[in-house]
């Protein structure tokens, strides 16, 4: 703070020509202050002459209200990680652009409550027309059936989001909701920019918005993070536009403004939250999955070998492959079922990101005479879409984050539906599954009892034939392949077989018939392979069918095929297939039903090598862990990520500092006793008129001298507001006279002229610079 006393020996710099000569207050009587009216609209505080404020400029206007539509717009477009783009950019193009529109044309001839009243009957019009295309009154008022969905879809789309799968169908009952509040903001930034003055305020609505995404898409396949840097980059040049006097200052803060957004995007992806934002879907009781009712698809093997030419479905794909139906993992001791638990999606499907070497997949299926609720796919499916006939959209798409299993709830008119799928196809490498580790997972591993709770004998005898089979496995995934190899080695493929796979089916298929179908194969594996800890479950599905040209594929009842699965620590679940292949069964196991040849070889390799067993993992004992340069998982954290996050937390810090420390201190000097609030008001200037310039932080400047200098940078203008707070000042700290509550009203009414002053005469990038300094924390 400038010193208010005059050093000894030292004169008062003369004022300059054109300001007159002050008198020594010191020498002055006191005089109680002069009582001051309350300040009138229209007239500048702490003068007496009428200064209205000059009207605001209509391209000022005009480029305001184009900002705060982007800006709307901008913060609408964050729901990319709820619903799709095709869905989204439409509905949010119109819920920003029509507001800005009718609140221009309508700000100067209809009082806010009527503009707000014509916006609102707008947007029902709107959301009827677009979203829910009903039939309007008079031609184009909105029903009130419309109505009614459109206010009880603003009210649960966010809890029918927040328990869907996302991306989640862009029809009216959900998308209404980003539709309102992207209107609402465009409508409220707009007032605020035509009706008031404020320089960022009008920015202040699509913040809402913007956390609603945010909050709404934590779990969609979309990205916030840039959304929130434009957001910024946006009401700092909104606020260049409505505070900049100058053409030059314009010109010079949109080039920094576009370079602090470049780098706030760039620098996104390295916070700490980024990579694991907070999922609000931890708090919100999320409803029960939903099973499917059906004849197990593994019942059905029997039944669909016995009338092999049924046409069930159609598949277009460039790629060879087995087509998943369902996927059954658990064993009462009878029959494998299904623990999948369905929950609605708007066409991606959640769970276990295929990662390591794959090929994407892109079929298009057309079912025919397709029994049950499930839907085929190439494992594993990360996006479906209904492009043909669907059933109806209330019952919807479903699937199984877990098992990537999909299914459609209309299990009745299925004939005819054609949906496309995406899917990522593994490839695994001998060097990628030869030292796997089978995975911790108890509930693939259950061999229960039988129905009198007591344990069956065949599953002792389970045991010794799969290790039997095994013997001389020098690591699970040998094991794991020499199982399916003696499956097919030892037993023949015959559709004429009994179905069944109880325990007892099983040891009878293995023991005494030899004979079986894909259905007994598949069971006897998954049995085989959890007496042995490994984790296990069977999948139904189907061979890649015969080729019709054009790369369409006609998939029959004949072409069934199940195999198992095991799932291995960091790689998933992996398919083995024990089926032997029609033509060669009995002859060799070498020779698999639905294995690719490549997988083939890798088999090959695995099943034949023989390894020291000082250095192999045995069967019998603890496998070692891989260590995490194998896994690739903590192989040592870099240090660039770390010094982003710090810099990053250190400049979010600093900012949110600069920000929040000078208003606090401000409001704190406004408060207080006359005396103290004068003497604030006096402090709070001297900070201000060092954005201009002015060495006021010298200690040897009275407060008379400091004005002069503030005169000097400001102009005469500021002479009256200085030199009367430089007065009030020093009065308050030399006299005895007490102060009022009128005197300190006065002098915070000259620091409001003074902070316009500055506002006008300094350019924003200098106060900008001035404000973010170090030193704006100290005083």
């Amino acid at each position: 703070m400038a010193a208010l006393t005059t050093p000894p020996g030292r004169s008062v710099a003369p004022p300059p020509p054109d300001v007159p000569p002050t008198p020594d207050v010191r020498a002055m009587p006191v005089a109680p202050p002069t009582p001051v009216a309350p300040p009138t609209p229209g007239v500048r505080p702490g003068t007496s002459e009428a200064a209205p404020l000059p009207p605001v400029p209509e391209w000022r206007r005009v480029v305001s209200i184009v900002i705060v539509v982007l800006l709307a717009g901008t913060a609408g477009l964050a729901f990319d990680g709820v619903f799709t783009l095709g869905a989204l950019i439409p509905v949010v193009a119109v819920a920003a652009i029509v507001p800005g529109v009718v609140s221009y044309a309508l700000a100067r001839i209809l009082p806010l409550w009527a503009s707000l009243a014509v916006n609102l009957l707008a947007w029902l019009i709107a959301v009827s027309a677009t979203l829910f295309r009903t039939q309007a009154l008079a031609g184009f008022l909105p029903s009130p059936a419309s109505v009614r969905a459109a206010l009880l879809g603003v009210r649960d789309s966010g809890k029918a989001l927040l328990t869907t799968i996302l991306p989640a169908e862009g029809d009216g009952r959900t998308i209404v909701l980003a539709h309102f509040l992207v209107w609402a903001a465009a409508v409220a930034g707009t007032e605020l920019a035509l009706r008031t003055r404020a320089v960022v305020l009008p920015a202040a609505p699509a913040v809402p918005v913007l956390a609603a995404a945010v909050v709404l898409g934590v779990s969609g396949p979309g990205s916030q993070l840039p959304t929130p840097a434009v957001l910024v980059g946006l009401a700092l040049l909104l606020a260049l536009v409505r505070a900049a006097r100058a053409a030059r200052t314009f010109a010079a803060g949109v080039p920094l403004l576009a370079v602090l957004v470049l780098i706030a995007v760039a620098a996104g992806p390295v916070l700490p939250f980024a990579s694991k934002p907070y999922d609000v879907r931890r708090l919100v009781a999320q409803p029960p999955p939903r099973p499917l009712a059906g004849v197990s698809p593994l019942d059905q093997v029997s039944a669909w070998l016995q009338n092999p030419y049924r046409q069930l479905f159609t598949v277009k794909s460039t790629t060879e492959a087995n087509w998943r139906l369902a996927v059954l993992d658990r064993f009462d001791g009878v029959a494998w079922t299904s623990g999948a638990g369905y929950l609605p999606t708007g066409g991606r499907v959640p769970g276990d990101d295929v990662v390591g070497a794959h090929d994407v997949v892109e079929q298009q299926f057309t079912l025919q005479k397709l029994p049950g609720p499930w839907l085929p796919a190439a494992d594993r499916p990360q996006q479906v879409t209904f492009t043909g006939p669907a059933p109806d959209s209330a019952a919807g798409l479903m699937a199984d984050p877990a098992t990537g299993m999909l299914a459609s709830a209309a299990a009745t008119a299925r004939e005819g539906i054609t949906y496309r799928v995406i899917s990522g196809i593994r490839r695994y490498s001998a060097a990628e599954l030869r030292e796997a580790v089978p995975a911790a997972d108890q509930a693939a591993l259950a061999l229960p009892n039988g129905p009198d709770g007591r344990t069956p004998p065949q599953r002792a005898r389970l045991a010794t034939i799969a290790r039997k089979a095994t013997a001389g496995a020098t690591s699970p995934m040998q094991q794991a392949v020499r199982l399916a190899a003696y499956l097919r080695k030892h037993a023949q493929y015959d559709v004429n077989s009994p179905p069944g796979h109880s325990y007892r089916s099983i040891q009878f298929f293995l023991t005494e018939a030899k004979k079986g179908t894909t259905e007994q194969f598949a069971a006897s594996y998954a049995l085989l392979a959890r007496s042995l800890g490994l984790p296990s479950r069977v999948v139904v599905g189907f061979g890649p069918g015969k080729a019709e040209g054009g790369g369409v594929r006609q998939v029959l009842a004949g072409d069934v095929l199940a195999w198992a699965e095991v799932e291995f620590k960091g790689i998933g679940w992996v398919p083995f297939y024990p089926t032997p292949a029609r033509s060669h069964a009995g002859q060799s196991g070498d020779v698999a039903e639905g294995v690719s040849k490549q997988r083939q070889e890798v088999e090959q390799e695995i099943s034949g090598e023989h390894a020291d067993p000082a250095t192999t993992p045995s069967p019998h004992r603890p496998t070692p862990q891989p260590s995490p340069r194998q896994t690739g998982h903590g192989a040592g954290t870099t240090w660039l990520p770390v010094a982003g996050a710090v810099a990053g937390g250190l400049l979010g810090g600093y900012l949110l500092a600069v920000t929040v420390l000078p208003p606090l201190r401000r409001r704190r000097r406004r408060t207080g006793d006359p005396r103290a609030r004068v003497a604030g008001a006096w402090r709070q200037t001297v900070v201000r008129l060092r954005a201009a310039g002015v060495p006021a932080s010298s200690r040897v400047l009275t407060a008379r001298e400091v004005a002069t200098l503030g005169v000097t940078a400001l102009g005469t203008h500021a002479y009256e507001p200085l030199t009367g707070l430089a007065d009030l000042a020093n009065l308050t700290r030399f006299s005895d006279a007490p102060a009022d509550q009128e005197a300190a009203d006065m002098a915070w009414r000259h620091y409001a002229n003074i902070d316009l002053l500055v506002r006008r005469k300094i350019a924003l990038p200098r106060r900008l610079a001035h404000r973010l300094a170090p030193g704006s924390l100290l005083h």
